[in-house]
């Protein structure tokens, strides 16, 4: 058995290499998942970062109002807070364009600031408080991320104004009631200084005293954010799926193009030589294609942590995902290559990829564990983030499974359906719908 898969191997290579029109279709198998890859990791390097090429419409229609010789504007200083922050590229419309505009998926969103915005602010020293409203308007049609973004902006601004207005009304009325205390506070001050700097002292004192109670009414609390394993862009966090679902793909592209048929006198050997040794020359491709998708990774300028154990899990996870391929299409022709193709839809939605799997359907969360793509995922999040043993130990593991799995199935199976298979497909073949099996 041995010397004729070494023969099998021995005439795959050597047609390889004397044809200079396979060399050059080879080469692109290998470049190919690469590309898969990168392009994918590229178009969404930083979604959430680059949203200032985003344009976002704002119509401020609000009346300035006059309180006790003082004008407001509160639809003026949205406007404001909105010029500071330079993650959108605010556009200012008039509300009829704006809203036609929306309809017709020219722009993405708007926020409106009605007529009556600053009266309405200005309604809490009226003894009949009213809430101030600020519409936003999206269209959903257009995208189904920008919207998401969009409305979170509109969100932030909306806190930022409340906190704003929060601060002015709180800080008055506490400023006002505490005015005996802060004037005792201003004198204690001023008592340690010598006349000439008591102005200057009662003036900073008081400064300083009123903006920290507005600091306080602005936010009385605070956030402090920490992340185990920070990604340095959006990137870097789907590298792990992008890649993982490139090495399935790469491999569905061999088995699709390539011939799991001896290239010569397939009758002389049995289906076993011919399984381990048409193997070989799959495997060597896929390492290959492991490789050309670590160089481009790399030239891509995404962060890995730990680059050693990312072309090693590549490679192993490229390898085990290519047996398994290979001997669905070995011992089913074209059926394990549909076989393939299906595994691979419940792989795009069930391995927790970019979503996280409790909130996908629950026939997703039950698949999970079954799904070779699964555990390439969390190797490779350990390579690029920083390694968590024996969590990558386990996984390697589970992951080796499907391989040997696929092997001890093929050899027992493969005897027996062989030439079932080979019937069912010259069948096929006959009707001129379906190619036969290479």
């Amino acid at each position: 058995m041995i010397e004729n898969v070494k023969k099998i191997i021995k005439n795959d290579f050597k047609a390889t290499i004397k044809n200079p029109i396979v060399i050059i279709v080879l080469v692109a198998l290998l470049i190919l998942p690469s590309l898969y890859s990168i392009i994918n990791i590229y178009a969404c390097w930083d979604p959430y970062e680059d949203t200032d090429n985003l344009d976002y419409i704002i119509v401020n229609n609000d009346n300035p109002v006059t309180v006790n010789g003082t004008t407001y504007n509160y639809g003026d200083k949205v406007v404001s807070t909105l010029q500071n922050n330079s993650n959108f590229n605010w556009v200012y419309k008039d509300e009829d364009e704006a809203r036609e505009l929306l309809r017709n998926g020219t722009y993405y969103a708007a926020i409106i600031i009605p007529e009556d915005f600053s009266e309405d602010v200005l309604s809490v020293y009226s003894g009949n408080p009213q809430q101030a409203q600020i519409e936003y308007v999206d269209n959903e049609k257009v995208s189904p991320v920008a919207p998401k973004i969009t409305s979170k902006a509109a969100e932030r601004v909306s806190n930022e104004i409340n906190n704003a207005i929060n601060e002015e009304y709180n800080t008055q009325n506490y400023l006002t009631s505490n005015a005996v205390t802060l004037q005792q506070t201003q004198v204690q001050n001023t008592s340690t200084t010598n006349s000439t700097n008591a102005t200057t002292s009662t003036a900073v004192s008081e400064s300083m005293t009123v903006q920290n109670v507005r600091n306080y009414f602005h936010s009385p609390t605070t956030l402090n954010n920490y992340s185990y394993y920070e990604a340095d862009n959006y990137a870097q966090q789907v590298t792990p799926f992008y890649t993982v679902l490139a090495a399935w793909v790469g491999c569905i592209i061999l088995v699709a193009l390539l011939s799991t048929k001896p290239v010569v006198d397939e009758e002389k050997y049995s289906p076993s030589e011919i399984y381990f040794g048409k193997m070989a020359l799959f495997l060597v491709l896929n390492i290959c294609q492991s490789i050309v998708t670590f160089i481009g990774l790399n030239l891509l300028g995404v962060q890995i942590v730990n680059p050693l154990a990312m072309i090693l899990s590549m490679i192993a996870i490229g390898m085990a995902f290519m047996i398994v391929i290979y001997s669905l299409v070995s011992v089913f022709g074209n059926v394990g290559k549909a076989l393939a193709l299906i595994i691979l839809v419940f792989q795009i939605s069930g391995t927790n990829g970019i979503y996280p799997i409790e909130i996908m359907s629950s026939l997703f969360g039950g698949l999970m564990p079954y799904l070779p793509m699964t555990y390439g995922i969390l190797m490779l999040k350990d390579a690029v983030f920083g390694i968590a043993m024996p969590n990558f130990t386990i996984n390697l593991g589970l992951l080796l499974i499907f391989p040997l799995a696929a092997i001890a199935l093929s050899i027992i199976v493969k005897e027996k359906v062989d030439k079932r298979a080979k019937y069912f497909e010259r069948e096929l073949g006959k009707s001129n719908l379906f190619e036969l099996r290479k």
